[in-house]
């Protein structure tokens, strides 16, 4: 953002960058290439031994954003001497922010004047925050210049510590309001974006908490958010901005609202140049990495064994040294806070999470009551197809988003205590975690519901296997959220205390670890390192005590921590999906629960049948607010029509391959079978088709029952005596 030639950087200072962005990431690359090398060995090792099931049962939704995710016009301050300019706006599916000169730029496909990735900032309230974000004093009470002012009465302020603050303005209300929304969003979706990642990013992340470590930064804070290269661009820009600030060119210095501007564009501008030099190296890096793995693969592949046992022999020396100060420090600092902290991190996940589960049921009870409305396939596709958009939905998906927010205040003193600084970092966490549930369960409603109801030839068939589609795609979403909030809270409780302990025990123990350096053989060095094998150590003792609080509290809410069943039911993953008989499961109509109950359980332990029906009438109990969900306005003759459908489902006797849902085969959602063999069977409430009927009779008991399928009206053809074809969206 901003070019360099119209700033204060000048040669001498851009050199002068250039060696020391050269010098950070030879520092550093050490470090990453080390817990490559690591990450790797882990791999293998897990390839070694059986895994069992993950734990998770909905299917695993991989559905990207849309390229363009908002558009339009926005005035916002430009340049090096601020000005106002309206501008047409679009936001990337890559959660970029690019500015064209009009609407008819972008869409002919030109460059933008602009672009800048929304990694790093946070929405303010004024434009004074974002220039004196770093100040004290008297500078926030100074009377405001009139060129910053917004001359439209909506303004959006997004402020970040090392670049120039975004400065918008709307000419209504509404755009305001969705524009903050969709920033909000893509600032989250942005930053995590590593946490979503692969091993590789594991790895990338591993190296720059040892790194800092070195430098004595311990735990995660909001600098760790955003690509590899912004990351180290974080670093790199925190150790630079002392220097910056003492040598900025005079013209900068000063308290002035414009010189604070102009501060600010000299730092963007920095920034720019540092950003480029590093993804420039990491470019490189990457393109040379493919080449090493493969020889990385044929050192540890062979002698993993040897290999893991040396690091367990290290590890058990190690344990002898740390175990009285880990177990002091624990005792005395950590055990007694460690309830209320996992209080504090269980309420608003759980609440959040309820709130999935209620606007999910709400939304699939509104497309059942459209399909019952309609007599067209047309709708069904239709209906289907939209639920897909509800994790993107951010009017809908906000208020669960919110609850994630009660961490800035229910986790303030950890800041003072343990020196965690990561509260943002957990935020978005959570509300990574809300949305992906939500994406897997709508993406296993759409699977089911495409694998089955395209069998069905009625429109009461249609909706009974609907109904228990939904129960069953509840039933998974309780299960599967169980078990990520379980893992949540423990990611998390690890996050907070393992720097802490860390940092504690530094002078006592990491201090010696070079006395441990000679037990590792020299062709080994590049892959085991003493400082990972301690790190493992220390983690061994926390998740001891970890564990023995979450027993605590699962204790106090009077439920146990299940033990995992060897027969397991109905478990699937993302790869494949067990038969799931739908005719054993109820149609849900009413879900009452506490969205803590049982919390802690693991997920993946099913019990016998009284405990699933307990656990199905236990999930979901947040209420939504209102306003945000249409209401039937007819509900209780809905209640008597979805009573009545519950009867029909369990009279109808349906063909036993409607019910034997093997999900193996291939398709693609919008490929709807034509079922011509499930005419071949008779139901109950169908009189068989003979000669002595008329043809008339036959079409309106089609009517009556509302078939959906066209090739059902077809199959019709030579026993009517006269040909009878229908389109498909028209009513059947």
């Amino acid at each position: 953002m901003g070019a360099l030639s119209s700033s204060h950087l000048g040669e001498r200072q851009g050199q002068y960058l250039r060696g020391q962005t050269a010098a950070f990431l030879n520092h550093f690359m050490p470090y990453y290439r080390r817990q490559l090398a690591m990450t790797f060995l882990k791999q293998i090792s897990t390839e070694l031994t059986p895994q069992g099931q993950t734990g998770f049962q909905l299917l695993k939704s991989e559905r990207p954003p849309r390229a363009v995710i908002h558009e339009g016009i926005l005035t916002h301050l430009q340049g090096s001497s601020p000005k106002w300019r309206e501008s047409y706006c679009v936001l990337r599916g890559n959660y970029s922010l690019e500015w064209f000169g009009s609407k008819e730029e972008q869409r002919r496909g030109d460059e933008p004047q602009e672009s800048v990735a929304l990694t790093g900032y946070t929405l303010v309230a004024s434009w004074r925050e974002c220039l004196y974000q770093r100040s004290s004093g008297n500078h926030f009470i100074q009377d405001p210049d009139p060129i910053m002012e917004p001359p439209l009465d909506f303004p959006i302020y997004l402020c970040h510590p090392f670049r120039q603050p975004l400065c918008l303005c709307t000419d209504t209300l509404e755009s305001q309001d969705s524009w903050k929304s969709v920033l909000r969003d893509g600032i989250r979706r942005r930053g995590t974006v590593l946490q979503r990642g692969s091993p590789d990013a594991e790895a990338f992340l591993e190296a720059v908490k040892s790194y800092r470590q070195e430098k004595g930064s311990y735990g995660v804070d909001h600098l760790l958010l955003g690509t590899d290269a912004e990351i180290l661009t974080n670093l790199l820009m925190r150790d630079l901005l002392p220097r910056l600030r003492a040598t900025k060119p005079a013209v900068l210095r000063g308290v002035g609202s414009r010189r604070k501007w102009a501060w600010r564009k000299f730092l963007d501008d920095i920034y720019i140049l540092v950003l480029k030099l590093i993804s420039s190296e990491l470019q490189n890096f990457h393109q040379g990495k493919e080449e090493s793995q493969k020889e990385l693969e044929k050192k540890i592949r062979p002698e993993v064994d040897q290999m893991l046992a040396l690091s367990n022999q290290i590890a058990q020396k190690l344990q002898s040294m740390v175990c009285g100060p880990a177990e002091s420090f624990l005792c005395q600092e950590v055990e007694p806070q460690l309830v209320w902290v996992l209080e504090e991190l269980l309420r608003p996940i759980s609440e959040g999470v309820g709130m999935i589960g209620t606007l999910l049921i709400h939304r699939i009870d509104r497309l059942l009551r459209n399909v019952q409305r309609s007599r067209v396939i047309a709708v069904l596709k239709e209906e289907v197809c939209s639920l897909g958009d509800v994790p993107w939905d951010l009017g809908l998906m906000q208020p669960c988003y919110q609850k994630a927010e009660l961490y800035w205040h229910s986790l303030q003193g950890l800041k003072e205590r343990f020196g965690f600084h990561g509260t943002r970092n957990l935020v978005f966490s959570a509300q990574d975690l809300m949305q992906q549930l939500m994406e897997n369960a709508v993406y296993t409603f759409q699977q089911l519901s495409e694998k089955h109801v395209s069998s069905a030839t009625r429109r009461r068939q249609v909706i009974c296997l609907l109904e228990k589609v939904k129960g069953r795609v509840l039933k998974k979403l309780e299960s599967d959220s169980r078990f990520a909030r379980k893992h949540f809270i423990q990611e998390w409780l690890v996050q907070i205390f393992l720097p802490y302990l860390l940092s504690r025990l530094e002078v006592g123990c990491k201090r010696e670890l070079h006395e441990y350096e000679n037990y590792v053989f020299a062709d080994y060095s590049h892959i085991i390192t003493i400082e990972n094998i301690y790190e493992d150590v220390v983690l061994s003792f926390l998740t001891q005590k970890v564990n023995t609080g979450m027993d605590s509290v699962a204790e106090l809410r009077g439920f146990q921590l299940g033990e995992k069943k060897d027969g397991m039911a109905e478990t699937c993953t993302h790869a494949t999906l067990s038969t799931w008989d739908l005719e054993s499961i109820p149609s849900p109509l009413q879900w009452d629960s506490d969205p803590c109950q049982d919390l802690l359980q693991d997920s993946h332990c099913e019990g016998g049948q009284e405990e699933t029906e307990r656990r199905n009438s236990d999930i979901f109990s947040t209420q939504w607010p209102p306003e945000l969900l249409d209401k039937d306005p007819d509900e209780t003759k809905r209640t008597v029509l979805s009573k009545g459908l519950t009867l029909a489902m369990d009279t109808e006797a349906f063909q036993t391959e409607l019910l034997e849902m093997d999900l193996r085969g291939n398709g693609s959602f919008n490929e709807w079978g034509k079922p011509e063999e499930s005419l071949k069977s008779r139901c109950p409430e169908q009189e068989p088709i003979g000669s002595n009927i008329q043809a008339g009779g036959i079409q309106a008991q089609l009517m009556a029952d509302g078939i959906y399928s066209n090739v059902a009206v077809k199959s019709l053809h030579g026993r009517q005596g006269k040909g009878m074809e229908t389109l498909e969206g028209k009513v059947l």
